[in-house]
């Protein structure tokens, strides 16, 4: 099916979230933490990573290195990435000012909590924010109809 990415510093959660990624038919693309992740977008923005990219990003935000909704920001600054579906997951609470600024400024579709839900309430959510960014991709990509009618622009905030 594709590819899609997990940054998560946890062994167990990264683990287990890599084998629901094949249940569910895609190959998981894993960094360990935001370190690594960060050097994978160095090679993107260089033109020397040559490998398939994800369709989807799970990123948890706290761990060591870049966190994930530092990750998340730079990889709506790069072409290749900047129309991904981005979802942040965390164990911790989080303001309702540093939630909003993460959707915000950081360009995440969706933040979920830990522990993380059951696997087919995971998957419908994954899906359900994939989807919604394809549509919004499709929008942004048809030119615009003739009487200047351009269709309603979803904006919502993908929570």
């Amino acid at each position: 099916m594709g590819l899609w990415l997990v940054v998560e510093d946890e062994d167990d959660i990264r683990n287990i979230v890599k084998v629901m990624f094949k249940v569910w038919g895609y190959d998981p693309l894993e960094f360990r933490n935001g370190h690594e992740a960060w050097r994978w977008l160095d090679a993107i923005e260089s033109g020397t990573y040559s490998g398939d990219l994800p369709e989807l990003a799970l990123l948890d935000i706290r761990m060591p290195g870049h966190k994930g909704n530092e990750i998340a920001k730079r990889m709506r600054s790069l072409d290749a990435l900047k129309s991904m579906p981005i979802v942040l997951m965390t164990a911790f609470s989080l303001s309702d000012g540093e939630y909003q600024e993460m959707l915000r400024e950081c360009g995440v579709d969706k933040i979920i909590h830990k522990p993380l839900p059951d696997l087919f309430e995971l998957k419908t959510t994954l899906d359900t924010v994939r989807d919604k960014k394809r549509t919004q991709a499709a929008r942004a990509s048809q030119p615009p109809t003739p009487g200047g009618d351009q269709p309603a622009s979803d904006s919502g905030e993908g929570a």
